[in-house]
């Protein structure tokens, strides 16, 4: 008996039977139909391949430049974290240092999460922008609207990619889906054609390969 394909089964397993397939209907007398109906299905299910690998590579590009802002912006809240005790040094009864940071630290900014970072971060250049013009530490604000500014633009990237990539990874199992169908209908016609015992022939014993599953790790949350 022929076995079926399988949602159970890869993509490359999928792809694998179903050339194998299609080769012998290419290469048996009679059976070149269903060697051409397979044909569809074979190359859409590559073409959705494809495109998940691509909106994974996406995916990791747009994480490595949301690292990278998060670095940027932690830089840029450490240059200031440097300049405000630099300045407490020069003017021990003018502290600014805890004005900025109420909680005497900078690692409730720079090691919060990549969602809420950027507002953490927002706080602090409120808190710079109420010293007045001339102030020495209002240099930092531009520097730090700019690193908050890219962080927000890495972020959204990102979390366009994990759409992206979920909704590539549905469309591939829908390709393996329209595949597995026709299969199973090029079995059914081979019966007829050439009835069960000749028919498993055309059919390829096949190795269930389990799907691979994408986890994506998210540092939104």
């Amino acid at each position: 008996m022929a076995k079926m394909l399988s949602n159970k089964m890869s993509t490359e397993a999928h792809l694998n039977s179903a050339k194998r397939h299609q080769r012998m209907c290419n290469q048996t007398k009679g059976a070149e139909n269903l060697g051409t109906a397979i044909d569809v299905p074979i190359k859409k299910l590559e073409e959705m391949q494809q495109a998940t690998r691509i909106c994974k590579d996406n995916r990791d590009a747009a994480y490595d430049s949301t690292v990278l802002s998060d670095g940027a912006l932690d830089d840029a809240v450490r240059n200031i974290a440097d300049s405000a005790k630099q300045y407490d040094r020069n003017n021990p009864g003018r502290l600014v240092f805890p004005l900025l940071f109420p909680d005497g630290k900078i690692t409730t900014i720079t090691r919060a999460s990549f969602m809420q970072e950027p507002d953490k971060a927002e706080q602090l250049l409120q808190r710079i922008n109420v010293f007045e013009e001339g102030h020495p530490l209002r240099m930092h604000a531009d520097p730090l609207t700019e690193a908050i500014g890219k962080m927000r633009e890495a972020i959204s990237v990102y979390q366009k990619s994990i759409t992206d990539e979920k909704t590539a990874i549905a469309n591939e199992e829908l390709a393996q889906a329209e595949l597995r169908k026709q299969y199973e209908f090029n079995f059914l016609d081979a019966v007829k054609l050439f009835g069960k015992t000749f028919a498993n022939r055309l059919f390829p014993k096949s190795q269930v390969r389990k799907k691979e599953v994408v986890t994506i790790s998210s540092v939104l949350d």
